[in-house]
């Protein structure tokens, strides 16, 4: 592809050189002969101070929001649109040529997006995945950097999910990535809204900032699934259908189209019955907490919108037999049960101690840290509700990044109170030996 056909769309008529592209980025160490630069501001770093830099490396253009006092450049206000169309451009615009199904909220988007996946191929639907446990390709998996990737990946992925014939794609929606525009451009046919807890506030700064980068994906879609059971989710329904552009349907409690009656909920799995416009069918998944019958409501709203029957959709999702990391049974031995679960925000980790708490007969062993360089406040509401909830705490590190292990477990101490931790291990390997050995029959184990 040459210059003048990546900015056909962006530059209608452009006479830019008939030079030929071989890639674009924004990172300057990913430049090779051939490549456009787009220079991005981040919090971090700044993409216009690497311009000489890209230059040297082979770069044809320059994409930048100010003057870098280069000849080769276009300018534009926001490079972050520019990236994201550039890189479509690049590609073929894949995302037109596949139905996306999209995912966001704080908790839930790796089940949702996973269930939604596996029912999929179960109906005979050639689907690919892009998500936090990995992107599937086909048969192919391929390991996940990040929730949603950056534009360029994003667009790559796409178009090698349509060379191996896929018609669907399930994605799941950061609000980082959806600030950040790398999403921009892409159409889903359908959008599902699971819950919103405050999350990642260090980036956000506060709570409405978090809802409103949540929102931005229902401006890209053509149709709604909103949990409505959530508070914030009462709100975006009601936004979405005053604004009436396309079909919200809303889902949750008994006063909406889709919910759940009758739930069941034991150690390894949930059962209920799943209630759709006076339609009604039982389900088990084998997924426990009440939250997992959230997220298989959540995919089987994105089912039906996809044309399947209630009772296609139901059963094709109660053959999923797991999510890696998402409360999955890594063992069920002499007594005890370990399970591992990805609750790293005080909202999951509350769900997934109380549904615990009230499948367990013996003790509740819970293992947990927080991530460094990220949202201080979560830590101390964390260990406060580890101390409510568990029988027996062991702290210990969940990626520290940048920061000192034992600091951040200082923090979580903070709101635990009286109810100090049994055992307080940085090392992860040896604190999870430590939490297997307190165990004994009944209990059970949460890796968090």
């Amino acid at each position: 592809m040459d210059l003048q056909q990546l900015f056909e769309e962006i530059l209608p008529g452009n006479r830019l050189p008939t030079q030929q592209v071989t890639s674009v980025t924004c990172d300057s160490r990913q430049v090779r002969r051939g490549s456009v630069f787009v220079c991005i501001a981040g919090s971090l770093t700044d993409g216009h101070n690497y311009v000489v830099q890209a230059l040297q490396r082979g770069a044809i253009l320059v994409v930048a929001q100010r003057d870098c006092g280069v000849p080769n450049q276009l300018l534009f206000p926001d490079t972050r649109i520019v990236y994201a169309r550039l890189c479509a451009a690049f590609f073929g615009y894949p995302a037109r040529k596949l139905k996306l199904l999209g995912v966001t909220g704080t908790n839930g988007k790796t089940t949702t997006a996973w269930l939604t996946h596996h029912a999929l191929i179960q109906l005979g639907v050639k689907a690919g995945l892009i998500g936090t446990i990995c992107n599937r390709v086909g048969e192919q998996s391929i390991p996940a950097r990040y929730t949603t990737p950056d534009a360029w990946e994003l667009q790559e992925l796409l178009a090698q999910m349509l060379q191996c014939g896929c018609t669907h794609v399930v994605m799941e929606a950061s609000s980082q990535a959806l600030e950040q525009k790398r999403l921009y451009g892409c159409f889903f046919a359908c959008a599902a809204f699971t819950n919103l807890t405050p999350e990642h506030l260090d980036y956000h700064g506060d709570v409405e900032s978090y809802y409103q980068a949540k929102r931005e994906l229902f401006s890209q879609c053509g149709a709604a699934v909103v949990n409505t059971a959530d508070a914030y989710g009462q709100r975006l329904y009601r936004e979405l259908s005053e604004r009436g552009e396309y079909p919200v349907a809303a889902f949750g409690s008994s006063e909406t189209e889709l919910y759940a009656e009758n739930i069941s909920l034991q150690a390894d799995r949930c059962s209920c019955t799943v209630c759709y416009n006076g339609e009604r069918c039982e389900a088990i998944l084998g997924l426990p907490g009440s939250f997992s019958v959230e997220n298989m409501l959540t995919a089987v709203g994105l089912l039906l919108h996809c044309g399947y029957s209630l009772q296609e959709s139901v059963a094709a999702l109660c053959s999923c037999k797991g999510v890696p990391g998402r409360t999955e049974v890594c063992l069920s031995q002499d007594g005890i049960t370990v399970i591992r679960d990805y609750a790293h925000t005080p909202d999951a980790l509350e769900k997934v101690l109380t549904t615990l708490r009230d499948t367990t007969k013996g003790r509740v062993i819970c293992l947990f840290g927080c991530g460094g360089d990220r949202d201080k406040g979560k830590r101390p509401r964390m260990g406060e509700i580890a101390a409510r909830l568990a029988d027996v705490t062991v702290l210990t590190s969940d990626n520290p990044r940048s920061e000192e292990p034992m600091a951040i477990l200082e923090d979580i101490l903070q709101g635990m109170g009286e109810k100090q931790p049994e055992v307080l291990e940085p090392d992860r390997k040896t604190a999870i030996a430590a939490a297997l050995t307190l165990a004994r029959p009944g209990d059970t184990v949460l890796l968090a």
